[in-house]
């Protein structure tokens, strides 16, 4: 299956190295407190049934704003306090033995769409097993397009076909990266781990921890999988 030998991993980070919907309940308690702050009111419990109960996971400040009858000019404060929440934020209990297990043969990049990539990183303390990150949202394209997979492994110094990317959203994860004849890897876990991949977002392999994405990598390679 492989064409030529691999010479890098890389990974989603949302969803994919930690569970998200932890980022996001700071993240809307924290614009919560940002509207309490600004207006007197009190909408945490509407925000978060809004995004985890109603799925208004786009829009979810205007939606709520809007049944509360509170103008939306607050949105853009609430969006900043989302994104400058500083809780802390834990991996999946598997991710950094997995990274540093995989980093012993591989280059190991980071492609994310989520605002402050950089820094999840290192609130997860993950970064030190990362080479390379690419956050979409200091570019002026997304996943969707093939841009930030060519810089990942430009930045890595690898092949396309010399790559294995690993996600956990297959519509948005896989496409660009099969397209360029990477491998890819669906971890099954997560919101998204009963969406359906067919076509150009199915994944070549899909595993259901990322405990057991080094024997997965391991057979790409033709190689024994180390311990």
């Amino acid at each position: 299956m492989r064409r030529s030998s691999l010479r890098a991993v890389c990974f989603d980070l949302d969803g994919t190295l930690f569970d998200d919907r932890q980022y996001a309940r700071a993240g809307l308690i924290s614009a919560a407190a940002e509207l309490q702050r600004r207006t007197g009111v009190d909408l945490t419990a509407e925000f978060l049934r809004a995004y985890f109960r109603n799925g208004h996971r786009e829009a979810t400040f205007d939606v709520v704003l809007s049944a509360a009858g509170l103008a939306d000019d607050h949105v853009p404060a609430l969006v900043r306090a989302y994104h400058d929440n500083e809780a802390s934020l834990v991996p999946y209990p598997d991710a950094a033995e997995t990274l540093e297990r995989l980093g012993r043969d591989y280059a190991i990049g980071v492609v994310t769409g989520g605002t402050n990539g950089r820094e999840k990183l290192s609130r997860l303390g993950l970064d030190d097993y990362v080479d390379e990150v690419v956050v979409t949202a200091e570019r002026e394209d997304s996943k969707r397009s093939p841009g930030p997979f060519v810089e990942i492994a430009e930045r890595l110094r690898v092949t396309h076909e010399s790559t294995v990317f690993v996600g956990d959203r297959p519509p948005l994860d896989f496409p660009q990266p099969n397209q360029l004849g990477m491998l890819t890897v669906r971890l099954m876990r997560g919101r998204y781990a009963d969406t359906i991949a067919r076509n150009a977002a199915a994944p070549d392999a899909a595993v259901e921890s990322l405990s057991a994405l080094p024997a997965v990598v391991s057979r790409f390679d033709g190689r024994p999988e180390q311990l």
